[in-house]
């Protein structure tokens, strides 16, 4: 009896943990992926028709205040992909400059800078001379150094006559 009783235990244990295992839905898959923390899931995924561009577009931007630096890194260099490949839309400009000035995080903050550069819209050109003066980050403040010059000569030469002229 107590050899049957231990064999009925132990099999109830298994049912009860292989019940107990979750496996992610398909919302929860995309919704990783989206973020960028599930890349080998995210190829077997079949995602169906592509996103709408300017829904990809918000939900980057949206992602720039998610919780996780991670994300917030991962959607910054997606807009600055996005920025290079010539998709440029200025909905990104506040978003980037908000990033770049307020994240706690460094990586995130290299990545805006990046994006901005990328952008090439010379309204960020304040607050990425304010990053390579005052972040206390040297990724963060190299990576604005290069988004300077990457909006070219010619916002330099800009930058250089506004400081004539302010002072």
């Amino acid at each position: 009896m107590l050899p049957f009783l231990l064999v009925v235990l132990i099999v109830v244990a298994i049912v009860w943990w292989a019940a107990n295992r979750r496996n992610l839905t398909r919302n929860e898959r995309l919704y990783l992926r989206r973020r960028g923390y599930a890349p080998a899931l995210a190829e077997r995924l079949d995602t169906g028709p592509p996103a709408n561009r300017d829904a990809r577009l918000l939900d980057l931007i949206r992602s720039l205040g998610d919780v996780t630096p991670y994300s917030r890194q991962r959607a910054a260099e997606e807009l600055a992909r996005m920025c290079a490949e010539g998709r440029r839309d200025e909905r990104m400009l506040p978003a980037l400059i908000a990033a770049l000035e307020e994240d706690a995080d460094a990586s995130v903050r290299a990545a805006a800078a990046l994006a901005l550069g990328n952008l090439g819209d010379v309204r960020a050109i304040d607050a990425l001379n304010r990053a390579v003066q005052e972040d206390e980050s040297l990724h963060a403040r190299a990576a604005a150094t290069r988004a300077l010059k990457a909006l070219g000569p010619e916002t330099r030469d800009d930058l250089r006559a506004q400081a004539a002229a302010d002072q």
